[in-house]
């Protein structure tokens, strides 16, 4: 038997006795802990009984707090800090509550198949077998290596269970609602920092910030929203859609992140190509090149002029430009990976084997070797392959904007990811996971929204014969009647 999640009462006598046994289990241990430990568990405690009664009230929390979570720093490898944040947490209460919901629930699934599936679990399984490996050799801590590799996988829980709960369209403006008012506060936040003069980064993120960081996720919400603008959405949502791209531009300039330049207009690009409303695109394009003219904000231009002012000797040269002394490192820090990748050129180092590298291409070469990235190339490939046919396949304006954006802001990840770690980076990659499990969901959904609107155009149809017969016989009675007479 199907337990029915919309009924009232059972919603709560659920809410009663997990409140009962989660205040029993805190009653015995709140005593030991500090107050603060206390608050933390009360709150997940009560995330986990929201998630359990009402999923989309825990996806949405969990939306929020991609970007408005602490972190906390529990230990050092060189190069890179072991960091938790509040969203991991989340995540993970989240994810305990759908597995015993579907516990509960049989008619739930627990995993579902999607076009993804085979890729992800060839790259989680090259990533677990290059990290047993560099254990193994002594280049990777056996503990350290499963808090990353955790973190790798977080992501692809955090699809599989997306994936597992959506099935309808209000379910997905939901979430895009979620999605684009978070945006929003990141942005103004963003905006508040310009006037000190700084680069911008999200919330919660330190003394020192990342801006790359924030200019990814800006990128790809910006895309998300500017897809689905020039489909033919209601005139309010158009409004909407406008109001936030320029409010997420202007962060996003002052990110000053060269690595989101590039990407951007990568991503331009793949919106002009896709889109039907060309023009539209070209005009915007226009505006926005007069506008940064006019207005000359210098820290953007000076950050852009910085690339190529190196003038000592010692620093990269392309050409007979020398770079800055920024980019200069970074290059030479892929040189000297690619001579330690060497030493290990099938599986690498493992997970977490390598001190810090911008560049995710590279730090997949020096951890997993030349198998691991082919894997991931793959994976990327997949998802690129497949949200492209989603996009031909799908005929729903508002499906069509969503994947128009998506693969637009996942070609500018691609590029944003030459020179920083962006498949790996949580504020990144927990949106864009989250994202790819609606997209890749969306034939589906689709298809069964049009077995649903044939099923009633069918059944009204059979309605009006059914009283267009009764009427037709009671017409026939009527004449019978007067004929007797």
């Amino acid at each position: 038997m199907r337990i029915d999640w919309q009924q009232q009462k059972l919603g709560s006598v659920i809410l009663v006795l997990a409140v009962l046994a989660i205040g029993i289990l805190l009653g015995q241990i709140i005593a030991g802990f500090s107050f603060k430990i206390a608050l933390a568990l009360i709150f997940f405690s009560i995330i986990f009984i929201a998630t359990l009664v009402n999923t989309e009230a825990g996806l949405a929390i969990l939306i929020f707090s991609m970007l408005f979570s602490p972190e906390i720093i529990f230990g050092q490898i060189p190069g890179r800090d072991i960091v938790v944040r509040l969203d991991d947490i989340l995540l993970a209460v989240i994810t305990f509550a759908w597995f015993a919901k579907t516990a509960i629930n049989k008619g739930l699934g627990l995993f579902i198949k999607t076009r993804l599936n085979r890729a992800i679990v060839i790259y989680i399984l090259v990533c677990i077998i290059a990290t047993l490996k560099g254990a193994a050799s002594g280049n990777v801590s056996f503990l350290k290596g499963t808090f990353f590799l955790l973190r790798y996988f977080e992501y692809f829980l955090l699809y599989i269970l997306v994936a597992n709960y959506i099935h309808n369209r209000k379910q997905i403006k939901f979430f895009l609602n979620a999605f684009f008012v978070t945006c929003a506060l990141v942005s103004i936040y963003g905006i508040m920092q310009i006037p000190r003069g700084v680069r911008v980064s999200a919330p919660f993120e330190g003394k020192i910030g990342e801006p790359n960081t924030l200019g990814g996720y800006l990128l790809f919400l910006f895309c998300i929203a500017i897809g689905i603008f020039l489909q033919n959405v209601s005139k309010r949502a158009k409004q909407a859609l406008a109001g936030l791209a320029v409010l997420i531009f202007i962060p996003f300039l002052f990110t000053l992140s060269r690595a989101s330049y590039l990407a951007i207009i990568f991503s331009y690009v793949v919106l002009i190509t896709l889109s039907k409303r060309k023009v539209i695109l070209i005009g915007v394009l226009a505006t926005i090149i007069i506008s940064v003219l006019v207005f000359r904000p210098e820290a953007v231009f000076s950050r852009v002029k910085y690339t190529f002012s190196g003038g000592q000797s010692r620093l990269v040269k392309i050409g007979n430009t020398r770079l800055d002394s920024s980019s200069s490192a970074r290059i030479r820090s892929w040189q000297e990976s690619l001579q330690d990748w060497k030493k290990n050129p099938i599986l690498g180092r493992g997970v977490s084997g390598y001190g810090f590298i911008d560049g995710q291409y590279i730090v997949n070469l020096v951890e997993t070797g030349i198998v691991g990235l082919f894997a991931f190339l793959w994976l990327l490939w997949s998802i690129t392959k497949h949200s492209l046919n989603i996009h031909r396949e799908v005929q729903d304006k508002l499906y069509k904007g969503l994947t128009l954006g998506f693969v637009a802001g996942f070609v500018g990840l691609i590029i944003h990811a030459l020179t920083a770690n962006t498949f790996i980076i949580i504020r990144i990659m927990e949106p864009f996971w989250f994202m790819a499990a609606i997209v890749m969901m969306l034939p589906q959904i689709e298809e069964e929204e049009e077995g649903e609107e044939k099923k009633e155009k069918e059944e009204m149809a059979a309605q009006m014969e059914s009283k267009a017969e009764v009427s037709e016989k009671t017409g026939q009675g009527r004449q019978t009647g007067q004929d007797i007479k």
